[in-house]
């Protein structure tokens, strides 16, 4: 009974493995993988023109005022375009589609708009509670920095969905690989001109531009000016409207989950913080990498799927998917937690960083690691979710997992220290793959709505 079990099981596995859905995340992935490399090297060419000092704290606090309101509402609303575009071309057509993807960036413009005025307006104040450290001459500067981003605010915007447009249409390779022109081009204009940051500030929206460039001219056939009604435009609009605020909440909680770990951090004693930072880079990395390329490529199937009305085969695909990812999760954690004492020795122990350090690091990232398998199933099931159109269950679900994440990583750091916290973080991150997994296959025998 347990080979005939084994049995089955791999036989599930490799029927996922060999869908075209888990192709095509690996070849996302791989691709990405190369961008985050180039982007890695941008990091080096401008950390060595720049340096560290109030220049460059300047522009960094700039970049991260003007990106947070937009990275809360643009991510949802990339979520929820891609499924509700998807619907319009298989249950409308290409016209309601062309249409829908016109009144679509026009509300995102707007949105853009009117959060950056709220933004600007509150701004001496933001500059009050985050720059509190920061003498006057310095927050002006990192306010003149912020003015100076807004060209790289709408472009960063316009990028979000227009690539959502490109993963819509199943253009994977694509999207995986126009972000490379962003680093390419600071590289270049950083290296051919003098350490300003006017230049770096101006190579940042030139290469986000560039990637504007390269998605439009894409997609540019997609944008056809057609006769449809502007009834059922407005109808799809409003869908995509509600659908993203209702998903706003969700990711703004969500986005809160690193700032509870660094509050319960700073309760650790001294060098908890800084270690529980180096630690991450690696796990972070490969977090990113491997739930970008599974979100990326399973929504537009889904989406299309059940809307056609294919229900059963997309729970059985989302069941066998998630087997596959399961342990593929496992089967990287593990290696990377095997290599992770080289890792970290190659990598920082250099200077003042000591082999004592190496330990502990070490012990913190294996235990960060251990939360790919549950972030992987996370992202598909909670794409699965949004496939469905059940984006109040999500947000509700995404609040709701938070506080019992927060307190596994509290309890876990009374005992273990740092690695009790980053433990804690796997654990809760496991905690919430199972619910969202409960919760994508609760009610999908129903079909999406």
């Amino acid at each position: 009974m347990p080979l005939r079990a084994a049995s089955y099981a791999a036989s599930l596995v490799q029927r996922a493995a060999a869908h075209p859905v888990a192709r095509a995340a690996a070849g996302f992935a791989g691709i990405t993988g190369l961008v985050k490399a180039v982007a890695f090297l941008k990091e080096a060419v401008v950390a060595a023109a720049f340096g560290v000092g109030p220049a460059m704290d300047s522009y960094l606090m700039a970049l991260v005022i003007i990106t947070f309101p937009s990275a809360v509402l643009l991510n949802a609303a990339q979520t929820v375009f891609i499924r509700e575009y998807v619907r319009a071309i298989t249950l409308r057509g290409e016209a309601a589609a062309a249409r829908f993807l016109r009144g679509s960036m026009f509300t995102v413009l707007l949105a853009l708009t009117l959060t950056l005025a709220l933004w600007v307006a509150v701004l001496p104040a933001i500059l009050s509670i985050v720059g509190h450290g920061l003498a006057p001459p310095q927050r002006a500067l990192v306010a003149a920095n912020v003015v100076k981003l807004i060209p790289y605010y709408y472009l960063t915007g316009i990028n979000l969905l227009g690539y959502g447009i490109l993963q819509a249409r199943q253009m994977f390779l694509r999207s995986a690989l126009f972000p490379i022109a962003t680093p390419l081009v600071v590289m270049g204009l950083v290296a051919m001109f003098s350490a300003d940051l006017d230049v770096l500030i101006g190579a940042l929206t030139a290469g986000t531009a560039a990637e504007t460039v390269f998605i439009f001219v894409t997609g540019r056939a997609h944008f056809a000016s057609t006769a449809e009604g502007p009834a059922e435009a407005t109808s799809l609009v409003r869908d995509f409207a509600t659908g993203s605020l209702t998903l706003v909440p969700g990711t703004l909680i969500a986005g809160l989950s690193p700032v509870i770990e660094q509050t319960i951090a700073s309760g650790l004693g001294s060098g908890a913080i800084a270690g529980l930072g180096y630690a991450a880079k690696l796990p972070a990395t490969l977090n990113t990498l491997l739930t970008t390329a599974i979100g990326v490529t399973i929504l537009p199937y889904f989406s299309d799927r059940l809307s056609r009305g294919d229900v059963q085969s997309c729970r059985s695909f989302f069941v066998r998917y998630t087997g596959l990812i399961v342990l593929a999760g496992l089967a990287i954690a593990a290696v990377a937690a095997l290599g992770s004492a080289p890792f970290v020795r190659l990598a920082f122990e250099h200077g003042h960083f000591t082999a004592r350090d190496t330990l502990f690091v070490t012990a913190i990232q294996q235990a960060y690691l251990w939360q790919l398998p549950g972030a992987m199933v996370s992202t598909l099931a909670l794409r699965y979710v949004v496939a469905q159109g059940r984006y109040r269950a999500l947000t509700l679900g995404t609040m709701a997992m938070l506080p019992f994440s927060a307190f596994l990583q509290w309890w876990l750091a009374r005992g273990w220290g740092a690695p009790g916290l980053a433990f804690g973080t796997s654990a809760g991150v496991t905690l919430t793959a199972l619910v969202f997994f409960r919760l994508a296959l609760r009610n999908s025998s129903e079909g999406a709505p």
